[in-house]
């Protein structure tokens, strides 16, 4: 999972990236040490349940930078970037990518 991941550092401006599950146990983190992503994990939780069903999509900037967080059935992703970056490309590509990841989850077995 975490090579899928890897692809998103390839975007100019991301920072990091952490796929987990919708409670927030960190299955995948690129651009982050693990204390980080549990952190990045549990605060994507906390947005991503009020935020709506399956492949909800979502931007939040600040000062520092921006956090994008994507919803699918059995997990999220949270990416940190640069602020400024744009957002509809990486917006899609991050929904693709939680389809994609949620796929290899439910093939794996791991969530029946």
């Amino acid at each position: 999972m975490e090579q899928q991941l890897h692809g998103l550092l390839e975007y100019q401006d991301v920072l990091g990236a952490v796929a987990s599950t919708i409670d927030g146990l960190v299955l995948a983190t690129v651009g982050f040490d693990s204390d980080d992503a549990e952190t990045v994990a549990a605060a994507g939780t906390a947005v991503v349940n009020d935020a709506g069903g399956d492949d909800a999509a979502l931007a939040i900037e600040m000062d520092g930078g921006s956090i994008f967080l994507t919803r699918g059935e059995e997990l999220m992703l949270v990416v940190c970037a640069e602020f400024g970056i744009p957002q509809d490309p990486l917006a899609e590509v991050m929904v693709e990518m939680v389809k994609v990841l949620d796929s290899m989850l439910a093939s794996a077995g791991e969530f029946s």
